[in-house]
């Protein structure tokens, strides 16, 4: 498993559309919100995930370069990059946050999908204050298990291992090594028109 499945927590983006493109369509938004790529370094297991550290990476999974993966800042704003891609653009798209364990600050698993330029489906479980919430929107998918979503602990209906087999299901085979590797050199977005 790659290291970066085994942090306590992480969030990943995943669209179908080669970056080269998904870069393009940055490129060519209007002025104030227009973004050009900057390479960088594809830093795994080590990307941050606080502002200041490294930036949001944007990289060509080797073992599938018609995707384009999206490792965002959590508390940095980077969620754009999806919505644009998937509501703006029209790409389908996956977007996932995990907590490995209970046990966690605000632990939390979700699974979001979007196709036609709308979310799809959405699935979570989360500590939501001191209680667990279960919470989901949209028809279920063919591969979701959805019988776990009856379990009598609120924290079992969706866990990690369900959320990395919804993604390999989906399209995006995070388990295998490769995607973890870029087929071309790693980008991040900045501002086309720096202040």
């Amino acid at each position: 498993m790659s290291p970066v499945l085994a942090r306590p927590f992480f969030n990943l983006s995943v669209v179908r559309t080669p970056l080269s493109g998904l870069v393009e369509q940055f490129a060519g938004l209007p002025p104030l919100v227009a973004r050009r790529a900057e390479h960088t370094a594809l830093a795994f297991p080590v990307q941050g995930y606080q502002r200041g550290t490294l930036p949001l990476l944007l990289w060509s999974p080797a073992c599938d370069p018609g995707l384009t993966a999206v490792m965002p800042g959590v508390a940095s704003g980077d969620y754009f990059v999806v919505a644009y891609a998937c509501e703006r653009f029209g790409h389908d798209g996956v977007a996932v946050r995990s907590s490995g364990t209970a046990s966690d600050a605000e632990p939390i698993n979700e699974f979001i999908t979007y196709a036609g330029k709308r979310m799809q489906r959405a699935v979570r479980a989360m500590k939501d204050s001191p209680r667990w919430d279960f919470y989901q929107q949209g028809e279920p998918l063919p591969f979701e298990a959805v019988q776990a979503y009856t379990a009598r602990r609120v924290r079992d209906r969706l866990q990690r291992e369900a959320v990395l087999d919804y993604l390999h299901a989906w399209g995006a085979p995070v388990r295998d090594a490769a995607f973890w590797q870029s087929a071309q050199q790693a980008v991040t977005l900045a501002s086309a028109n720096p202040r």
